[in-house]
């Protein structure tokens, strides 16, 4: 029998003792056994892996980049791959672009200003944190690589921050067809962290609902069973658009609706007790082109920028996807007068 039957079919109670280790809350300070992590649960190949990798990189990092789907915790696991440093005392920053690039600005030409009160007894550099570093604009863009050059000129030390990005998108190919800026992408991914989606490791998710289980019932006070057999292997063959984050609202609302039927503490969550799987709608990937265009000459700009962007920037590849010859490509490049991406690309 393999790991995933005997998971799906271990009694409740047992799946409790096995895996009553997960009910420590990721907020905790201090915290940094990344099997804790609800987003890092689980014993499949991926998740073995990705530990191992954030446990290598954790005492050498000056920047690091996070790229998962929506819903995979990626600010979560930047800040357990803080937690896992040596200055895992000092403190994590999350920054939305503006106040980063501010932020930014005053490492670069006042270091000192980052010696927080709360950390200089341990002098441990900070742990300044982005989301979505693939939405900044061109200008954005431009504005953190200068800072960064900067940075990277000063001496280690408390002056210096560490600095962790994460994104949904793909850069590389974003990078490759102009849409990133190349320079920033190659500094920012030096240590480059990818999160496997939940789809491709329903083997973890008798352990992730354990450990969700057990959050629920610390907080709320409420002991609640584990799921049995057919519950789980409905989580299972669900394809989770909205990975980790959606599973956590599925637990819950069933959570609630077995406590409903009345089934007493330690009771069993059936597959009954499960909401409608598939309600959540799957996000479109970022790699698609998301603006609305009206004119002819806008969808056909739009369309060549998507088939580049799948071509990871190789026109010759784009072209015989689009069923038109290089040249005709080319043409279509240089005619382009407005200032559009596919101007930039060309």
């Amino acid at each position: 029998m393999s790991e995933r039957d005997h998971l799906s079919s271990a009694p409740p109670a047992q799946l409790r003792l096995q895996h009553s280790r997960t009910h420590a809350r990721p907020d905790e300070p201090g915290l940094c056994a990344l099997e804790d992590y609800t987003c890092l649960t689980g014993e499949s190949f991926a998740m073995r892996s990705l530990r191992a990798q954030l446990r290598r990189a954790a005492p050498h990092f000056r920047i690091a980049l996070i790229i998962g789907e929506t819903g995979t915790a990626k600010e979560t696991v930047a800040l357990a791959l803080h937690r896992l440093t040596a200055e895992s005392d000092a403190t994590f920053i999350p920054h939305n672009p503006s106040s980063l690039l501010s932020a930014l600005q005053e490492v670069s030409f006042r270091p000192t200003l980052l010696n927080f009160p709360d950390s200089s007894a341990s002098r441990s550099p900070c742990t300044l944190f982005l989301a979505d570093v693939g939405d900044l604009s061109h200008a954005e863009q431009s504005e953190l690589l200068r800072y960064l050059k900067r940075i990277a000129a000063l001496r280690s030390g408390p002056e210096r921050p560490r600095l962790i990005f994460a994104t949904g998108r793909d850069l590389r190919s974003l990078s490759g067809v102009g849409q990133f800026d190349r320079n920033l992408y190659r500094m920012i991914s030096a240590v480059e962290i990818l999160l496997p989606p939940l789809r491709s490791r329903p083997e973890d998710i008798p352990l992730i609902t354990c450990g969700l289980l057990s959050r629920s019932a610390s907080s709320s006070g409420i002991s609640t069973g584990a799921f049995d057999g057919r519950a789980l292997s409905r989580l299972q063959c669900h394809d989770w658009p909205g990975n980790v984050r959606e599973l956590e609202r599925v637990v819950e609302i069933a959570r609630q609706h077995a406590g409903d039927a009345s089934n007493g503490v330690d009771g069993v969550i059936e597959a009954m007790h499960l909401p409608q799987l598939g309600e959540f709608t799957r996000t479109i990937p970022h790699s698609r082109i998301e603006a609305r265009v009206d004119r002819l000459d806008d969808v056909i700009q739009s369309h060549v920028l998507d088939v580049l962007l799948r071509c990871s920037g190789n026109k010759v590849r784009a072209a015989e996807r689009l069923g038109i010859s290089r040249s005709t490509l080319y043409r279509m490049l240089d005619a382009s007068s407005s200032a559009s991406p596919l101007e930039r690309i060309a």
